[in-house]
């Protein structure tokens, strides 16, 4: 059995966590869910003194959660992380000392896992347990700090970024390479602004808000290609409350990016985004041909930013004529505002959709038990066809265990339940909209009034 585990909570108690784990775990390419990572590194931090001297381990859950700060009592959603992890597959490369040969080894992360009641028994295949034990390239990783982590992106940048702790930076890493590291699934992202807006500056911020280290990202490009990434490092002052982000010291900016910001309103991100991508000629070129447009001159543009990053983007050369120039930018300028108010109405859906999941999966799950088991025999006939469907064209991913976590068959739990509950109500999506913030209902009725049957306007299952 590992150590008594205090309340994650209470740092000023408890010894500092660390997890020695090897750099090939860590450089290695895997889709895990932030649960799955977190539960990884408990599990090995509990098992770490007996490694070689155990087949089997064992843990309490209410030890488990403790280490990896989970709070909740879906005790079902660590058994579905315990069910990826033994079918996830990790592969790595160490060089013999002796020989210089390379040997290449497979392995999934945990080979065996068993919950009876409030213990947990889990298990490592025996070339698992030889890479884990008494590594010669290790990170360190902090639990307490771990814990804290709100990504899986997050995470997965800060182990690989420890692994390098005392250096002065990180060595370069090929993007896509970087990009399996992080976990980001093949065909993901694919363009650069996106990786860098969803999955870096994520990652970059949760790790400079809650860990040790504070870090920036430096890339090498080729043209307008990033080609590779490598992070600067700097250990946090220890006196620096973790989780506080102390104010950043101001800096000179140069003329473009203030220009940018007051007289366009770009956002701080907005503007990296175009000096990253284009020069600062070519950014100017079209400052110019917004300026000398007559709809500027005359004072008509509402919607500076879209007007310019329009010119920008489709590279708006001096018009033949002025009306066709004029033409042009407005069309520009509009096609901006919807997009960014098709945005606004996607993540409002998003946010519908999941409000709705949880008021329906709360009503099921607050049946009478009796009641509940009627509910779900009533259901498994309902659905009859589509689960026989489900488990003969998806074979390979459910079964009869794991088939009501199908897409297709939580769909159908979610109309039933909305049909035979007289007391579940769920609010309409227009409500939905009602309660939001005033910015997002107006972007709602501004859709709404630009066009009215766009698909985005309307729920269905």
């Amino acid at each position: 059995m590992g150590r008594n585990v205090t309340d994650v909570g209470d740092e000023k108690k408890e010894a500092r966590k660390e997890l020695k784990k090897h750099a090939a775990t860590i450089h290695c390419s895997n889709s895990l869910t932030l649960l799955q990572r977190k539960i990884t590194n408990a599990l090995l931090y509990h098992a770490y003194k007996e490694l070689m001297l155990k087949d089997e381990h064992e843990i309490t859950v209410k030890q488990l959660c403790r280490l990896i700060g989970y709070q909740g009592n879906n005790h079902a959603a660590i058994k579905e992380a315990f069910r990826e992890l033994i079918s996830t597959v990790i592969e790595w490369n160490v060089i013999n000392d002796e020989t210089g040969t390379e040997n290449w080894t497979a392995s999934s992360i945990i080979a065996s896992v068993s919950l009876e009641g409030p213990l947990c028994y889990y298990a490592y295949s025996p070339r698992m347990k030889q890479l884990l034990h008494s590594p010669s390239m290790f990170g360190k990783i902090d639990l307490v700090i771990q814990s804290r982590f709100r990504s899986s992106y997050g995470l997965a940048l800060y182990e690989n970024c420890t692994r390098y702790r005392g250096l002065p930076q990180t060595k370069w890493f090929d993007m896509e390479l970087f990009k399996k590291l992080m976990g980001v699934p093949q065909g993901k992202y694919d363009i650069f602004r996106d990786f860098k807006r969803r999955v870096l500056d994520k990652a970059i911020e949760e790790v400079n808000t809650y860990s040790d280290l504070v870090i920036e990202a430096e890339f090498v490009r080729e043209g307008r290609k990033v080609l590779k990434v490598r992070f600067k490092l700097k250990e946090r002052p220890k006196k620096t409350r973790l989780g506080y982000q102390k104010p950043s010291i101001v800096k000179q900016e140069n003329p473009l990016e203030v220009r940018l910001r007051e007289q366009f309103g770009l956002s701080s991100a907005q503007i990296q985004e175009l000096l990253q991508q284009h020069e600062a000629a070519f950014i100017e070129d079209k400052i110019s041909l917004v300026l000398d447009s007559k709809p500027f001159q005359k004072g008509n543009v509402k919607n500076m930013a879209g007007y310019l990053m329009g010119a920008i983007r489709d590279d708006y050369q001096p018009a033949k004529t002025q009306a066709v120039q004029l033409i042009v930018l407005k069309d520009s300028e509009r096609e901006f505002e919807l997009a960014e108010l098709k945005r606004r109405a996607e993540n409002i859906r998003k946010q519908y959709q999941k409000n709705r999941e949880v008021i329906i999966h709360e009503a099921i799950n607050m049946l009478p038990l009796e009641d509940k088991q009627i509910f779900m025999e009533r259901f498994h006939i309902f659905a009859a066809s589509a689960i026989s469907s489900v488990l003969k064209l998806q074979r390979q991913k459910y079964n009869r265990d794991n088939v009501l976590d199908s897409p297709q068959i939580k769909a159908l739990m979610r109309q039933f339940a909305l049909r035979e509950m007289d007391m579940l109500t769920v609010p309409t999506l227009e409500e939905f909209v009602a309660g939001l913030s005033e910015p997002d209902v107006q972007a709602w009725q501004k859709l709404k009034s630009c066009d009215p049957d766009h698909p985005l306007l309307r729920w269905k299952e």
